[in-house]
C-alpha cells in the first residue's frame, strides 16, 4: 500500500525533516537531483542516443533540482545545458546556490532555442506548489518543450499540473517520465494529470514521515484536520486483504449474497452482479428480480437461487423471507426507477441491517434523498458513477470532476458509509475520511455492465467477511486489474463485461 500526499502535506513533511529532524535542505535537494540524473542516464543508456541534455529551470527550488541535475550530468561527462526561465531576482536561496555552482563549472546557459536540438529535456519549471494559471513566457517555454520531440523528464511533477487535483493550469508539460520525490501526489494519478505524467518514478530522498498513517482507524482524529489521508493499493495487497479460504468450509461458510436487481428487459444487470459474486468466491447467491426475468436467469445462471415478483407486495415478501438467510445485499443494477423500484429500495433501507451494496438505480431511486442512507442501520457501500453521484448530491458532473477526492469523502463522512465514486480514476472514501485512488483499469472497461460486475465483486468479498473497510478499495482494484488483463488479451475496443468476469480467476489466483 502506498501513501499519496497533497502538496500541503508534502511541504509539511519537508519542513519537518529540515527543522525538526535537522536534515539540511541542500542534502534533500542533492538526493532529488541525483535521482533525476540517474533516470536521465538510464534513458540515454537504453536508447543509445547521443546524450545532449537541457535542464529547463524555474525560479524556485524545483529549478534548483534541475540546475543541480545539470551539474551532476556535466560531471559524469554528459553535455548538459541550462535554460533559466525565471528572473534571477526571484531565485530562491537554493536556486541561487545551484546556478552559481553551474556557472563556476562552465555549464552553458542558452538564451534562445527551439529546444529541438536536445535528446533529453529535464522539466524543472514548477513544482507541486503551483496554484496559478501559466501564461506568457512560461507558457511559451512549455510549448517549446512539448514541440521538441525530446525525451522529457519532469522533476517532481509535470509543470502545469495541479498537484492535488490533476487539473491543467492553463498549459502543461507532456512528460515521458516524472520523478516525484518521496511520495506520489494525487494530481499525477487523477486525470487529466495522469495523461501528462508519463511513467512515475518515486525517489526516496530521505524526507521523514510525520504520521504513522493507518487507513483502517475506525474514526477520524485530529490529524485528519491536516487534509485527507490518501492511499493507493498495489498488487502485493491482494493476498493480504483477500478473505481466507477454509479447507473444511461449505457453501454457507463462504457467504450468501442477496442480489436485488433487474427489471423487464434488463436481466443482464442482475446476471452480471450475481455471477461476479460467485466468481469472487461467495458460496451462494439468490437473485430477486421481476417475473419476466425468470427464464433467462435460470437458463444463464443455474447456479443461483431465484425469487421473482410481479408487484410490491410480492417483492417485499421475497425480500423479507431472505433477510435472515443472507449475509450481504447487492441492490440496484438494472432495477429501474419506477414506483415499484422506489418502493423496493425504500423497503430494504428501512428494514435491513445487513451490509448493503447500493448501486446504479438503487441510488437513482433516492433522487437526492440521502437521509435514508444516513438512517440505514447497516453499513452501506455506495457505488455511483459521476452521473449517479450528481443526481444523488445535486451537483454537476463538471463540479464533481474538479475534486473527486473531496466529493467522495464528503458523502462518505456525511452518511457514515463507504463511497466508491467511479470514474477513469475511481476514488473510494471510507467513513473515517480516508480515500483510496485506484490505479488499475482502462478505457476498455467503459462498457455496459462493467459497473454491475464491480457491485457483484464487492458483495462477494463482503459475504466472505472481508474486512469491512478494506473490501471496497480491494474490489475496485481487482475489478480494474481484471479489466487490464482482458484489454491486454483482446484489445481495449473489444472488452465487454463478460470478459472482465472471465479474468477474475486470473487476478485472485
Amino acid at each position: 500500500m502506498r501513501h499519496i500526499v497533497t502538496a500541503a502535506q508534502m511541504k509539511a513533511r519537508d519542513q519537518y525533516t529540515i527543522t525538526e529532524i535537522g536534515v539540511p535542505s541542500s542534502v534533500l535537494m542533492e538526493r532529488a537531483s541525483y535521482a533525476i540524473a540517474e533516470e536521465v542516464l538510464s534513458y540515454l543508456k537504453q536508447s543509445g542516443r547521443s546524450g545532449r541534455v537541457l535542464c529547463v529551470c524555474g525560479s524556485g527550488n524545483n529549478g534548483g533540482d534541475g540546475a543541480a541535475c545539470a551539474r551532476i550530468l556535466h560531471m559524469k561527462g554528459i553535455r548538459a545545458d541550462l535554460y533559466l526561465a525565471g528572473k534571477e531576482e526571484h531565485f530562491t536561496d537554493e536556486m541561487k546556490l545551484q546556478v552559481s555552482i553551474c556557472r563556476k563549472l562552465g555549464i552553458e546557459e542558452i538564451r534562445k532555442s527551439t529546444f529541438a536540438e536536445y535528446d533529453v529535456i529535464v522539466d524543472a519549471l514548477f513544482g507541486i506548489g503551483l496554484s496559478r494559471e501559466i501564461e506568457g513566457s512560461y507558457a511559451d517555454v512549455i510549448g517549446r518543450i512539448n514541440a521538441s520531440r525530446a525525451f522529457v523528464l519532469s522533476a517532481d511533477i509535470a509543470s502545469g499540473i495541479h498537484a492535488d487535483t490533476g487539473h491543467v493550469m492553463g498549459c502543461a508539460v507532456q512528460a515521458d517520465v516524472t520523478v516525484t520525490m518521496q511520495l506520489p501526489k494525487p494530481g499525477m494519478l487523477l486525470y487529466p494529470g495522469a495523461d501528462y505524467s508519463g511513467r512515475i518514478v518515486v525517489a526516496e530522498i530521505g524526507i521523514a514521515d510525520m504520521w504513522n498513517d493507518d487507513p483502517w482507524r475506525p474514526k477520524k482524529d485530529r490529524r485528519d484536520e491536516e487534509g485527507p489521508r490518501i492511499y493507493c493499493l498495489d498488487d502485493g495487497d491482494i493476498p493480504s486483504y483477500l478473505p481466507k479460504r477454509i479447507a473444511s468450509g461449505n457453501k454457507g461458510t463462504f457467504g450468501k449474497v442477496l442480489v436485488i436487481a433487474g427489471s423487464r428487459n434488463m436481466s443482464g444487470a442482475a446476471y452480471f452482479s450475481a455471477l461476479s459474486s460467485m466468481r469472487m468466491g461467495a458460496g451462494m447467491v439468490r437473485v430477486i428480480t421481476v417475473e419476466a426475468n425468470r427464464e433467462i436467469i435460470q437458463r444463464e445462471l443455474p447456479e443461483a437461487l431465484l425469487s421473482t415478483y410481479n408487484d410490491i407486495v410480492e417483492a417485499e415478501d421475497a425480500i423479507d423471507k431472505n433477510l435472515d438467510w443472507a449475509d450481504v445485499i447487492c441492490m440496484g443494477p438494472g432495477l429501474g426507477t419506477s414506483a415499484l423500484s422506489e418502493g423496493i429500495v425504500k423497503h430494504v433501507l428501512e428494514t435491513s441491517v445487513l451490509p448493503l451494496v447500493l448501486d446504479a438505480d438503487g441510488l437513482n431511486c433516492l433522487y437526492g434523498n440521502t437521509e435514508l442512507i444516513r438512517e440505514y442501520r447497516g453499513m452501506a457501500f455506495l457505488t455511483p458513477h459521476m452521473g449517479e453521484m450528481g443526481r444523488l448530491v445535486g451537483r454537476t458532473i463538471a463540479e464533481l470532476k474538479k475534486d473527486p477526492i473531496s466529493a467522495s469523502r464528503d458523502l462518505a463522512t456525511a452518511c457514515d458509509a463507504v463511497c466508491v465514486l467511479k470514474d477513469a480514476r475511481t476514488c473510494t472514501a471510507l467513513p473515517n475520511g480516508k480515500v483510496f485512488i485506484n490505479t488499475t483499469g482502462n478505457d476498455g472497461m467503459a462498457t455496459a455492465g462493467s459497473g454491475d460486475v464491480l457491485s457483484g465483486i464487492l458483495a462477494g468479498l463482503l459475504a466472505q467477511h472481508c474486512d469491512v473497510l478494506a473490501a471496497a478499495p480491494l474490489a475496485v482494484y481487482i475489478h480494474g486489474k481484471a479489466g487490464d488483463i482482458a484489454s491486454d488479451e483482446d484489445g481495449r475496443r473489444n472488452v465487454i463485461a463478460s470478459d472482465i468476469i472471465a479474468q477474475l480467476k486470473n487476478v485472485v489466483r
